[in-house]
């Protein structure tokens, strides 16, 4: 039976084709941000050409080892893909679909969710306790930004994290490469958090007829947003799925932990609130990645421009190291996992 390839040669063009329209997207609309920052914009423009350049090289490598029979571990990945690429789709339509079995309403929670949680938050912080602190302009759609991005991301790690353990019964049957059943559980709960940005950027047109908020060319960013979230949840996933199979304790501890990040990260308040009273605290916020994943999402819709340059490499330097530390830890303990499910 054959196996299922790409053409290596194909998808490097996609990808390198990709990465050029991305980056022009990002200079035209960043501009400001880049010519602000220290290092210089025709420093920036050269570090780009040459990380560009970089990519070109890594991908003609890939192709020159292909050819040869030898792997990389970008080309290992991608042809990994192609050989259970049915069943990827099987599995994130089965776990999409399943969230909604026997729902009236369906798909249309994912829209409304985000809606319900802002107008509780709304009233309860906003017009009884008084948080929002520093008069935060705009606080329906600050607070709005901030549920979508931190409820997708607790989704994701939610759902993943059961993703062996729901699964014993395949895996001690039918080799599948493990790693795919936490991807494919991040991947159907990413599907929500795309579907929660059509109810915000509907909010944020209808709110700013009335209020002065309009969107602009920003909002083109916003995909790049949600990969580095999608990423850093599926370092994220693959951490707790992998710890989940040995201590079962870890399902109720990412409860506690989940619920104390999300007090951690300024969804309901701003950081002005914490400054005088809790300095410590703010000082600190800069190690939390859901702070800028956040805030990235915030600068793209309220303040109608592109973050500063330093939370593009933050927020890509978060995804990164959590993709690397998850998928360290779940190829280490991989091969134990038929002993504990």
């Amino acid at each position: 039976m054959d196996v299922k390839k790409y053409n290596l040669k194909k998808v490097s063009t996609y990808l390198i084709a990709g990465v050029l329209v991305c980056g022009v997207i990002i200079n035209l609309i960043a501009w400001p941000q880049i010519c602000a920052c220290q290092i210089g914009s025709t420093a920036f423009v050269i570090l780009e050409l040459i990380l560009f350049a970089a990519l070109c090289v890594y991908c003609m490598r890939m192709i020159s080892r292909d050819r040869r029979g030898e792997g990389t571990l970008l080309g290992n990945a991608i042809q990994t893909i192609a050989r259970y690429e049915f069943l990827i789709e099987q599995l994130v339509s089965r776990d999409f679909k399943i969230k909604y079995k026997r729902s009236v309403l369906g798909v249309f929670w994912s829209f409304l969710n985000p809606l319900l949680m802002m107008s509780i938050q709304y009233v309860v912080f906003s017009n009884l306790l008084d948080v929002r602190g520093g008069n935060v302009p705009h606080y329906a759609i600050y607070l709005l930004c901030g549920i979508v991005m931190f409820n997708g991301f607790t989704d994701c790690c939610n759902q993943s994290m059961r993703a062996i353990i729901g699964n014993a019964s395949l895996i001690t049957k039918v080799y599948v490469p493990k790693m795919i059943y936490p991807v494919t559980k991040v991947l159907s709960a990413s599907i929500n958090i795309v579907l929660s940005m059509l109810p915000l950027l509907l909010v944020t047109f209808i709110y700013g007829l009335f209020n002065g908020l309009y969107l602009n060319w920003s909002i083109l960013l916003i995909p790049l947003a949600l990969v580095l979230l999608i990423m850093f949840a599926v370092g994220m996933g693959l951490l707790l799925s992998s710890l989940m199979v040995f201590f079962h304790d870890v399902e109720f501890l990412w409860g506690v932990l989940s619920t104390a990040w999300m007090y951690a990260t300024p969804i309901i308040y701003s950081l002005e609130l914490l400054k005088g009273k809790a300095d410590w605290l703010v000082t600190l916020m800069q190690f939390n990645p859901m702070y800028h994943y956040v805030t990235f999402m915030r600068t793209i819709i309220i303040n109608g421009c592109s973050p500063a340059i330093s939370e593009y490499a933050i927020c890509l330097l978060f995804s990164v190291g959590m993709l690397l530390i998850g998928g360290y830890v779940f190829h280490k303990t991989e091969d134990k996992f038929v002993l504990y499910i």
